[in-house]
C-alpha cells in the first residue's frame, strides 16, 4: 500500500515537473503524506524535470491526540468508573464523528459495548479498531483478547480460538 502511495506521489510530481518550466538547479522538497495516526515526511531531490526520491529518507512521528479527544476519552472513562454506560458510549460516539479514523476511540467503545454485553456491536467495533491500528501491535493484541472473549461470551469457541491466536501475533 505504503508503495503504491509513492509510487503515485513520484508520478504526480513527475507530471507536475514535466507540465512547468523549473531551473535546473537541485531543490530539496518535503512531501507530506498522512495517514491514520502517522505523518511521513519524504525528501524528494528535483532537478529540471526529473524528481529523484532519496531512499529510506522518512521521518515517521506520532500524531498527536487533539484536546478534545483527549477529553472525551477521559470522560468517558470516568463515566464507565461510575457505571453509566449509556453516557460513556454516547461520548465515545461522539468522539468517533469527530475522529472516525481513531483506534483507539473505537477500542474504548467496543469495551462499553461488551460490558452492556452488545456482542456484535462490539465485535464489529473492536475489528474496526484492530484495522485501524497500523503499527499499534499492542492495541492490536488488545482488539484481537476482547474478540476472543466476546466470542467465548457467544458460545463461538472456534471463533475464541482464532482471535486467541491472531492475538499472539502481536507483543
Amino acid at each position: 500500500m505504503k508503495m503504491i502511495k509513492r509510487n503515485l506521489i513520484a508520478s504526480f510530481l513527475f507530471v507536475t515537473a514535466c507540465s512547468s518550466n523549473q531551473q535546473k538547479s537541485i531543490v530539496d522538497t518535503q512531501v507530506v503524506i498522512k495517514e491514520a495516526d502517522k505523518v511521513e515526511i519524504q525528501t524528494v531531490k528535483t532537478q529540471s524535470s526529473l524528481f529523484f526520491v532519496q531512499e529510506k529518507e522518512f521521518e515517521k512521528r506520532e500524531l498527536e491526540k487533539s484536546p478534545v479527544i483527549t477529553k472525551l476519552l477521559a470522560d468517558a472513562d470516568k463515566s464507565v468508573r461510575q457505571g453509566a454506560l449509556n453516557v460513556a458510549a454516547a461520548t465515545l460516539e461522539r468522539a468517533v464523528r469527530i475522529a472516525p479514523r481513531e483506534a483507539e476511540v473505537f477500542n474504548r467503545l467496543a469495551g462499553v459495548r461488551y460490558k452492556q454485553k452488545k456482542w456484535e456491536l462490539a465485535e464489529n467495533l473492536a475489528k474496526k479498531s484492530a484495522l485501524l491500528a497500523e503499527g499499534n501491535n499492542a492495541l492490536k493484541k488488545k482488539n484481537w483478547l476482547l474478540i476472543a472473549s466476546i466470542c467465548k461470551q457467544k458460545g463461538d469457541h472456534q471463533g475464541a480460538k482464532y482471535a486467541a491466536a491472531k492475538a499472539k501475533q502481536y507483543r
